[in-house]
């Protein structure tokens, strides 16, 4: 296994970078039993949430008590309960002297329907390991393509001298560049607010190609326009998790990303602009064989040098905006109760005061946005994004 990417945690279960998602399913709610029934049917599919740290490796225990792990909540009547809930949930410890993840059941805001929370520790798994708990558990199309592995590497990628130059630069352009917050070098408070939003991905979609872009392009510059307002410096920089899963690594606990830098236009340029030159901001981690000299550099790297990389891009002077895009392919579902959404959620590590996490499904883009209350405008963030988003329209 690769030494630097099979990442142990490095903190206890019950502190806070958890990463996860909210299925809107439709129909009247399972019962407790039933819901934990089917997680016991699929655990063989999913090792990961039977793995516990062994030294610098995983343990996949024999057995699981899901008492710990499947919980439920009802909630009172409307859309507002289930945010307010999921909003301190995500931030809650998760299991302890076991797999650190957790399912809950959440009911009684409607009629019909129900939601179900799966919190994962970050250690445990990243975001390509977390589609993958998704899909396993919740999708029958099982001769799909997986959501968790980088489609790049479905053909054997080569890496060129120029590609190792080309991922050392993404690699240590964060402990370079000056950060966001430079000017405010106080720090950091621990605490964290969540909002959320949904758009249309034809939006971003159709915005993207007349720019000649991606999708996950389109996410970047309306981040990048709504953190830069006029005064901002030329450049808006952003730590972007790579995924470097590989197929046949789906299944695979802990992480197989790396956070690259990149930076996006800043200044005066409207949203149309910045969108306009994304792509040479991003272009280089497009490529398989930079993503393969990536996933090289970092498997030969101590992890006392990533974790001291990471300290140094979560300092105040370096600190930036974390941007993750995560799409979700398959059709989810829960016995026959279709998920008509999903939702993500996150809880931004400490040194990272903003965060946003999308999640693409059927057609929908909902993002998660985590920012550090203490940091002054970012409580405007959610709407300033999905501003520049709508703006394209």
């Amino acid at each position: 296994m690769d030494r630097a990417l099979l990442s142990a945690p490095v903190a206890s279960a019950a502190t806070r970078p958890h990463i996860g998602a909210v299925l809107h399913c439709e129909g009247p709610p399972p019962s407790l039993e039933r819901l934990a029934a089917h997680v016991v049917a699929r655990l063989p599919r999913v090792p990961a949430l039977r793995s516990v740290p062994a030294g610098s490796r995983w343990r996949v225990e024999a057995g699981l008590d899901l008492e710990a792990h499947v919980v439920e909540r009802r909630l009172e009547p409307g859309p507002a309960p289930l945010e307010a809930a999921v909003g301190e949930l995500i931030g809650s410890p998760l299991p302890e002297g076991g797999p650190a993840w957790r399912l809950h059941l959440l009911h009684g805001r409607t009629g019909d329907g129900f939601a179900l929370l799966y919190r994962v520790h970050h250690a445990l798994q990243d975001g390509g390991g977390m589609l993958h708990t998704l899909e396993a558990l919740f999708a029958d199309d099982a001769d799909a393509p997986s959501s968790a592995v980088y489609p790049g590497f479905a053909a054997p990628a080569r890496a060129s001298l120029r590609d190792f130059a080309t991922g050392a630069g993404a690699l240590l352009g964060g402990a370079l560049r000056a950060g966001s917050w430079a000017s405010l070098p106080a720090g950091f408070s621990a605490e964290r607010e969540h909002r959320w939003c949904e758009v249309p991905v034809d939006l971003l979609r159709g915005a993207a190609r007349r720019h000649g872009a991606s999708v996950n392009d389109a996410f970047l510059a309306a981040l990048a326009h709504a953190l830069a307002p006029a005064a901002a410096p030329p450049r808006v920089p952003f730590l972007v998790p790579v995924n470097l899963r590989r197929p046949g690594e789906e299944a695979a606990p802990g992480n197989r990303v790396v956070l690259a830098s990149v930076a996006l236009p800043g200044g005066e340029r409207g949203a149309a602009g910045r969108l306009g030159r994304a792509p040479g901001a991003t272009g280089a981690l497009k490529s398989a064989g930079v993503r393969e000299a990536v996933r090289r550099v970092t498997a030969l790297t101590p992890a006392a040098v990533m974790t001291g990389m990471l300290k140094a891009v979560s300092r105040p002077a370096r600190s930036a905006t974390l941007a993750s895009n995560l799409p979700l392919r398959r059709r989810l579902g829960f016995q026959g109760a279709p998920v008509v959404r999903v939702a993500p959620v996150m809880w931004a590590p400490l040194g990272v005061p903003a965060a946003a996490l999308m999640l693409t499904y059927r057609g929908t883009a909902a993002v998660c946005f985590t920012t550090d209350p203490a940091m002054p405008g970012l409580d405007g963030l959610r709407d300033r994004w999905r501003a520049a988003v709508e703006s394209w329209g």
